[in-house]
C-alpha cells in the first residue's frame, strides 16, 4: 500500500478503536462503581482513574489522527490540518500533548503495580491512598506526561533542518504540501556535503529523558510485579488470610499483569524498534504507521482483562448485559 493508503486504514482504525475504547471504559466504570467487592478499598478508584485516562487518549487519537513517520535518521508523529476543527498552533499542542497521553501511560502502570503490593504486603504505606496523599499518587502519571509534553513541544519541536530534509518525501508518500500537516519529531542528524555528520545535540537530549522514563518504568514494573507475585504465592500457601482475599488479589494480579504486557506488546515494543530503525538510519517509511495503529488499538483493548478475569465484574457482564443464566 502506498502512504495514502495507510493513511486512510489508519484513520478507520482510529476511529473504530476509539469508539471502542469509550464503550468499554464507561461499561467498565460502572461495574466499579456497582459492582466492586466490598473489600476491594481504594483500588477501585485507581481503576476508574485509568478507564477516565484511556477514554481522553481515545478521544484525543481520534480527533487528532496522528500517524508516526520514520525517514532516516528522524521519527515524526505527524497530524493533518485538513478537516481538522483547530488551527496548526492549537493542534501542535494537542500533538505534545499525544505525547504526554503516551508517557503518562507507563507511569500508570508504575502505580498499579505500586499499589497492589502494597495491598498484598499489608503495608503502612496503604494507608495513604485513602487520604488526601492519593493526589500525590495519582499526580506521578502527570509528572511523567508532562516530560512528554515538554520534550515533544520543546526539544523536539518543528525547525527548518527538519522540514527541509522530511518536505519531499512526505510530499512523494502521501501527496501532501508542506502546510497540509504539522509535526513532532527528533532529527538526530545530517549527513552535510563533505560526509561529516551535525548532531542535533537537542533531539538527542530528548531522546535521553524519554529512554529514561521509559527504563524506570520498566524496572518499577519487573520488580514490584515480582513482589506481588511472591508475596500472592505466599498468601496462598499460607491460611493467614482468608480464601476470598486471596482469591481476589489473584484475579486482581493477573489482570494486571495482561493490562500491562498490552502496552508492552501494542506501544513500548513497536515504538522500541522504530527508534533503533532511526538510530540505524534504517527507512520504514510508510510502514511506522503500524506504531500509530497499535497505539489506537491500546486503549480499547486494556479493559478487557479488567472485565473478564475478575470474578464479579465477569458475572455482573454476562448475566445483566448478555443475558446469561450463572
Amino acid at each position: 500500500m502506498n502512504g495514502i493508503e495507510w493513511s486512510a486504514l489508519l484513520k478507520r482504525i482510529q476511529e473504530i478503536t476509539a469508539f471502542f475504547s469509550i464503550t468499554v471504559n464507561f461499561l467498565l466504570i460502572y461495574l466499579i462503581v456497582t459492582k466492586s467487592p466490598k473489600n476491594l478499598g481504594a483500588y477501585k478508584y485507581l481503576m476508574v482513574y485509568i478507564s477516565v485516562f484511556e477514554i481522553v487518549y481515545g478521544i484525543l487519537d481520534v480527533i487528532l489522527a496522528p500517524q508516526h513517520y520514520s525517514h532516516g535518521p528522524t521519527f515524526l508523529v505527524i497530524v493533518g490540518t485538513q478537516d481538522k476543527m483547530f488551527g496548526p498552533e492549537t493542534l501542535t499542542i494537542l500533538n505534545a500533548c499525544w505525547w504526554g497521553f503516551f508517557g503518562a501511560s507507563m507511569a500508570i502502570f508504575d502505580v498499579h503495580f505500586v499499589y497492589r503490593w502494597l495491598v498484598v504486603s499489608e503495608h503502612h504505606l496503604l494507608e495513604s491512598f485513602n487520604d488526601w496523599r492519593v493526589v500525590l499518587w495519582f499526580s506521578i502519571p502527570l509528572w511523567y506526561g508532562l516530560t512528554w509534553v515538554c520534550t515533544g513541544y520543546f526539544l523536539s519541536a518543528a525547525n527548518e533542518s527538519t522540514s527541509r530534509f522530511i518536505k519531499n518525501n512526505i510530499k512523494q508518500k502521501f501527496g501532501w504540501d508542506f502546510n497540509d500537516y504539522i509535526y513532532l519529531g527528533p532529527y538526530l542528524y545530517e549527513v552535510l556535503e563533505d560526509g561529516s555528520y551535525d548532531f542535533h545535540w537537542m533531539a538527542f537530549l530528548g531522546q535521553g529523558i524519554i529512554t529514561a522514563t521509559i527504563i524506570s518504568s520498566v524496572v518499577i514494573v519487573l520488580v514490584f510485579g515480582y513482589r506481588c507475585y511472591d508475596r500472592i504465592s505466599h498468601l496462598v500457601a499460607t491460611s493467614s488470610s482468608s480464601a476470598r482475599f486471596q482469591k481476589l488479589q489473584r484475579q486482581l494480579f493477573y489482570a494486571l499483569v495482561i493490562q500491562t504486557f498490552i502496552p508492552f506488546v501494542l506501544m513500548h515494543i513497536p515504538g522500541a524498534i522504530m527508534v533503533a530503525f532511526v538510530f540505524m538510519n534504517i527507512d520504514l517509511g510508510v510502514y511506522s504507521a503500524v506504531l500509530s495503529m497499535t497505539i489506537a488499538i491500546y486503549p480499547a483493548v486494556d479493559p478487557l482483562p479488567t472485565l473478564f478475569i475478575v470474578e464479579s465484574y465477569r458475572k455482573a457482564l454476562l448475566s445483566e448485559w448478555l443475558v446469561i443464566d450463572l
